[in-house]
């Protein structure tokens, strides 16, 4: 093989290789479906923007709840239960300091689920978990409950910098 036949095969297959690895960033980074991105805004030049009536008052037919509407319904109240359900109780400081924070660590073992969400007692208090449960955490780790910008968080001793949203159940 010349000289140019060697570049030439050289260079389709780094093509190649570029476009595996970008199918398989594509792949990856559809399948981690992180939804805890806010939107953006849509950053288009205004004369790019669609066009918006919005002097009219909505038709009677659009006011209505279409079908695909009224089937998201149950799963848009779950949402606002869900949100709701962040709230929780709260626990009193000198209660929080004597028995909660980094230097008071627990294992949680077994969690009990109570209407499909798990739940662990420490301290005295019953926790509900609201987040999902990250992978690589297991119930037997050493963990800690912290309190943050007015919400009770779950930290694990084994992966520090995530953490697991949990409320006080009252």
């Amino acid at each position: 093989m010349n000289l140019t036949g060697m570049k030439l095969a050289g260079l389709i297959r780094t093509s190649l290789l570029v476009s595996l690895l970008g199918t398989t960033a594509l792949f990856y980074a559809q399948d981690q479906g992180n939804d805890s991105k806010p939107p953006q805004d849509d950053a288009r030049p205004e004369a790019t923007k669609p066009a918006r009536d919005e002097a009219k008052p909505p038709r009677q037919e659009d006011a209505k709840p279409s079908k695909q509407d009224e089937a998201k319904a149950p799963a848009n109240r779950e949402q606002a239960e869900h949100a709701a359900n962040r709230t929780g109780g709260h626990i009193p400081d000198d209660k929080f300091r004597a028995h909660f924070g980094r230097q008071h660590t627990l294992v949680i073992n077994h969690p009990t689920i109570v209407e499909g969400q798990p739940r662990f007692q420490y301290g005295g208090y019953w926790f509900s978990i609201v987040d999902a449960w990250p992978v690589g955490w297991a119930y037997t780790d050493d963990c800690y409950i912290d309190y943050v910008d007015g919400e009770y968080f779950l930290f694990d001793l084994r992966h520090p910098g995530v953490r697991v949203a949990i409320v006080v159940v009252l």
